[in-house]
């Protein structure tokens, strides 16, 4: 490892770290949403619970946005694929962060429109062969998510610290 890799503090792991669980418990509300990881289940419309659920989450991802962005882009940076790193929510495109497909939506409709699921913002009916691309696509997504959590951990200043020590 370089001595010109940049490190992070303990407060930018634990906001990767955090950043990961939540996009993994939103994950887990869209595959619950589309009959669960094998199927299953019919397709539902959003419950409250489920509604008040990807509300708190998206909170605190909106919350944490400015702090994870400029992560994400050494992330992705130290991956090949340079972004360039924007402000607020409203200033980035998704690909730039394609985490903003999980929290720039509204509510859950309109989650479900915006990946593609459903053909309106205000119409519940999940195509579903769009439905599996979508949950093989958040499968894929999730290996990366997992990176992510490796690769700050990796570059956290205590561990930096033990290894010049």
């Amino acid at each position: 490892m370089g001595t010109d890799m940049k490190t992070y503090d303990m407060t930018e792991v634990e906001l990767v770290l955090a950043w990961a669980d939540n996009y993994f418990e939103v994950k887990a509300l869209i595959n619950n949403l589309f009959g669960g990881p094998n199927f299953r289940q019919p397709f539902r419309m959003p419950s409250f619970e489920a509604e008040s659920e990807y509300q708190r989450l998206r909170l605190w991802f909106c919350k944490n946005h400015v702090g994870f962005v400029p992560i994400w882009a050494d992330y992705c940076s130290s991956k090949g694929r340079p972004i360039k790193c924007t402000g607020p929510v409203d200033g980035m495109e998704y690909g730039e962060n394609p985490f903003l497909y999980y929290y720039y939506p509204d509510s859950l409709l309109d989650l479900a429109y915006t990946i593609g699921a459903t053909s309106a913002v205000d119409i519940w009916d999940p195509d579903k062969q769009s439905v599996e691309l979508i949950i093989n696509i958040n499968n894929i997504f999730s290996k990366t998510v997992t990176h992510l959590k490796y690769w700050i951990e990796e570059f956290a200043e205590i561990k930096s610290q033990t290894y010049e020590t």
